[in-house]
């Protein structure tokens, strides 16, 4: 399966991690969303993306690695796309004043569209995933806490 997705970690207390080339960097806490699509297949696709996520035994690669590797609670949002659409999720979230930016940089080393980050903290009363699915509109979303994928017939 082709998606995108969004990775929603909680992060309970402040955090610093080293990232990279991000460097050190500083989390506060609340709701964090991290924007991503999954559009190969195999170790590429939406299922295993996710599964890979949830792992706690994976090699720490991606920036998202660092972070979900010391969150409290993972959980993702995420949607099957025949187009990638990881960047129009971070730029509505960047738009949205339920959302603030975060670290700089942080996702969107490869990004090709300008987004200022792939994650962004969540600063509304309202519910994250509800939020996150207003964003996309015309997909089918659907919520995993284990990092597994249910195929929706549509």
């Amino acid at each position: 399966m082709k998606g995108v997705y969004a990775i929603i970690i909680k992060i309970e207390k402040k955090l610093e991690l080293t990232i990279g080339r991000l460097g050190k960097v500083c989390f506060t806490p609340g709701i964090y969303v991290y924007s991503g699509s999954a559009m190969g297949q195999g170790s590429t696709s939406l299922e295993n993306r996710l599964k890979r996520h949830f792992s706690e035994s994976k090699t720490i690669h991606w920036h998202i690695d660092y972070l979900v590797a010391m969150a409290k609670s993972v959980k993702a949002w995420y949607a099957e796309s025949s187009n990638r659409r990881e960047c129009e999720l971070a730029q509505e979230m960047d738009k949205s004043n339920k959302f603030e930016r975060a670290i700089k940089g942080f996702g969107s080393s490869d990004c090709k569209s300008g987004c200022y980050a792939h994650l962004y903290k969540h600063i509304g009363n309202s519910d994250t995933v509800s939020d996150i699915s207003k964003m996309l509109p015309g997909l089918q979303g659907n919520l995993s806490t284990d990092g597994k994928v249910v195929q929706v017939e549509q």
